[in-house]
């Protein structure tokens, strides 16, 4: 498969056309391993964690978000659609419309936000469903996340930046110069961890607005952060889902997925990942 994460806006991309192909493995499954060190200063395995199918039946997965009720919701790219699953794993269609949805985030309200990038805007979805237009005119927004502040933050991929809403019209650059941001992340001290997708690599952009680099991570997509404090990174291209220490170490947690993107913790701390090519997404349990 193509690097690329997205089709672009002129010509067609035949790469996403074979994604459609993947085949959806439908029956559930419960798997355990041993984490391994991929590189960095700590070699010691994690141990005790497993993970089983929470759903499947989706088309093209990604961008995960709990609403404060604990059902999870899911973009379907190729769908152009809106899932909710209920923490039973049902699933159920609860927006339409979108051209290749990417991401998604809850306000304070309940709003749903939507990171259309093919419509190069980002959405909003009230609780019954309605969608209108938030930030029309941007260039190809892939994530979004509430900042802790009540900001709003957006990747918008091919500009290289990150920007941030404190309302439709009040907006500041948080990083600029990145080689294609795709996933977002906030500690409790309030600073910032983006992937820098092309550039291959992790970056932390501090309250001051200084931006360094916190690791090298191949082809990230989709960031959070454990109790623990280290990032846990997906990683579609070598299909594996690593966690990356503060001082750079990375653990293979998992590998042999099939496009897994956008992990996001529940309010228990259990992780889920979206394995967007086989249209089904993980549950991951353990101690992050």
């Amino acid at each position: 498969m193509s690097r690329y994460e997205f089709p672009p806006v002129r010509p067609a991309f035949p790469a996403l056309a074979l994604c459609r192909l993947s085949i959806l493995f439908l029956v559930p499954f419960v798997s355990q391993w041993t984490p391994r060190c991929e590189a960095g200063l700590d070699s010691r395995p994690v141990s005790g964690m497993g993970y089983t199918v929470f759903a499947t039946g989706l088309t093209g997965p990604r961008g995960l978000t709990f609403s404060p009720s604990g059902d999870l919701f899911v973009a379907e790219q190729y769908g152009g659609t809106i899932a909710r699953i209920s923490p039973d794993g049902r699933v159920s269609r609860f927006a339409k419309g979108f051209s290749a949805p990417h991401d998604l985030a809850f306000d304070a309200s309940g709003d749903l936000y939507v990171a259309d990038m093919g419509a190069h805007r980002v959405a909003r979805v009230s609780p019954e469903g309605s969608v209108t237009t938030y930030i029309p005119g941007l260039n190809a927004p892939v994530d979004l996340a509430f900042h802790p502040n009540g900001e709003l933050f957006v990747c918008d991929l091919w500009a290289g930046m990150v920007t941030a809403y404190q309302s439709q019209k009040k907006i500041r650059v948080v990083a600029s110069g990145l080689k294609g941001p795709h996933g977002l992340a906030f500690d409790s001290a309030g600073n910032t961890y983006i992937n820098d997708w092309s550039g291959n690599r992790i970056v932390k952009a501090d309250r001051s607005g200084r931006v360094r680099t916190v690791a090298e991570v191949e082809d990230p997509v989709g960031v959070a952060i454990g109790k623990s404090g280290d990032l846990y990174v997906a990683q579609p291209q070598v299909g594996k889902v690593s966690r990356v220490r503060m001082d750079g170490t990375r653990l293979t947690l998992i590998e042999g997925l099939n496009e897994p993107r956008d992990p996001a913790f529940d309010e228990s701390g259990n992780l889920f990942v979206a394995e967007t090519g086989s249209g089904r997404i993980l549950k991951i349990t353990g101690d992050f």
